[in-house]
């Protein structure tokens, strides 16, 4: 799984595929591709995306209509799948099977498909192995953290290895006039932060009980938002956080405004780093009680899947096949600050190759899952957002906040059946 989060319909488009679009009168044979990715107008990648289309129509004489949103991605996608509308090409942001696989071609022919990372198969392959999207981006997540800040509160991160540990360094950059966690209210930051507490939070006998048609609100509520709201009533979070949006993390983060965030590190770094390319950012290991620090990995929000409808499959197939290839995706993962999902693909990472190297590359770390993807039913991380931000408004308590998660469970369980 930045902003100022775009509105639905907003539109960029290359100046070559502007072009070709302006010179193509009704029945001149031109193609267009719609091309809908989860991403915000500032994101470094942009420009990646942009100089590629370019290629790819000077190439192929396809123009690519390319359009990005973050706060209306999901919501814009449901209407289209609902209407039979939905983009040649879009972002699968960690749903291609669970969501999104019934609209989607199966991608199991392309020539690229030898090359994703065996890592994937649990959250990117179905239960008869079918692949529907390129993860040009492998996430592997933990805690984002600006180094200088955390440092000068006299806190050693790579110690934090409990969520006791976690709290103790709060306390201590709140100390010092620092923001410690940064959220965003017009994101999904709020669905991150129990994410990834909950990723690594229950005991097996719990995990099957998620997973078997059963949701346990005393623990969802004890060991997951019982976290949220001791921040909460500690004054951890940004006093902006019902405004903020992902943009402004990043640059709370950039600024050395804050500390901490609770988000995959390649919707939030690689923006900060462009705000601030001297910024001592990174990420960490989440802290558990239950067992070892850890990190989350799966599908990216940079995958992408082909329409099962498109009208224009062929030439859909063929602009996936182009991202695909090795220059191409390094290029995007590179300006993402991220791992690519393709094992023939390099990635420099710049400044945070230091976390990548003393986290990720090690392959110490036991890398759990998105506890949502796996343990609860399609659809609920909407819920998922909202309850969890009622805990840092107020607007409801952990055991209430666990109700509402119950009843949309149930409901999402039984409509699964």
């Amino acid at each position: 799984m930045t902003h100022t989060a775009l509105r639905a319909g907003l539109v960029a488009t290359t100046a070559a595929a502007l072009l070709l679009t302006g010179c193509s009168a009704p029945g001149s044979g031109q193609q267009n591709l719609t091309f809908s990715l989860y991403m915000t107008a500032d994101s470094p990648a942009r420009a990646v995306y942009e100089k590629l289309i370019a290629d790819f129509t000077h190439e192929t004489g396809v123009a690519v209509d390319m359009t990005y949103d973050t706060t209306n991605y999901e919501n814009n996608i449901k209407v289209k799948m609902a209407a039979g509308n939905l983009p040649d090409v879009f972002a699968t942001h960690g749903w291609s099977v669970l969501r999104y696989s019934e609209f989607l071609q199966p991608l199991d022919d392309q020539a690229w498909t030898s090359g994703v990372n065996t890592a994937l198969n649990t959250s990117m392959r179905d239960d008869q192995g079918h692949l529907y999207a390129l993860p040009v981006e492998y996430t592997v997540a933990g805690i984002a953290v600006n180094q200088d800040v955390v440092e000068k509160a006299g806190v050693d991160a790579t110690a934090i290895n409990t969520w006791d540990d976690f709290n103790t360094a709060l306390t201590k950059v709140a100390a010092t006039g620092v923001t410690p966690i940064t959220a965003s209210g017009k994101s999904s930051s709020a669905g991150n932060m129990a994410d990834f507490i909950a990723s690594n939070a229950f005991t097996d006998a719990q995990r099957q009980s998620f997973l078997g048609g059963t949701f346990d609100t005393a623990a969802w509520s004890e060991r997951v938002l019982s976290h949220v709201q001791d921040w909460r009533t500690a004054g951890f979070f940004n006093a902006d956080y019902v405004s903020a949006s992902l943009d402004d993390m990043a640059s709370q983060l950039a600024q050395g405004q804050a500390a901490f965030a609770l988000v995959p590190a390649s919707s939030i770094l690689a923006t900060t780093l462009k705000l601030n390319p001297s910024a001592n950012i990174g990420f960490i290991p989440i802290p558990s009680d239950q067992a070892e620090r850890f990190l989350v990995g799966g599908e990216g929000i940079h995958s992408f899947g082909v329409s099962k409808s498109s009208k224009n499959k062929e030439a859909a197939l063929k602009f996936v096949a182009f991202l695909a290839e090795p220059d191409n995706a390094a290029a995007i993962a590179s300006a993402l600050g991220s791992y690519s999902g393709l094992t023939n693909v390099k990635v420099d990472l710049g400044l945070l190759q230091s976390s990548y190297d003393a986290w990720v590359t090690p392959a110490q770390l036991p890398t759990k899952p998105f506890f949502d993807r796996v343990y609860l039913p399609n659809g609920i991380w909407s819920t998922m957002i909202a309850t969890t931000d009622s805990v840092i408004t107020g607007q409801a308590s952990p055991d209430q906040a666990s109700e509402q998660m119950k009843l949309q469970y149930d409901t999402l369980f039984r409509q699964a059946r």
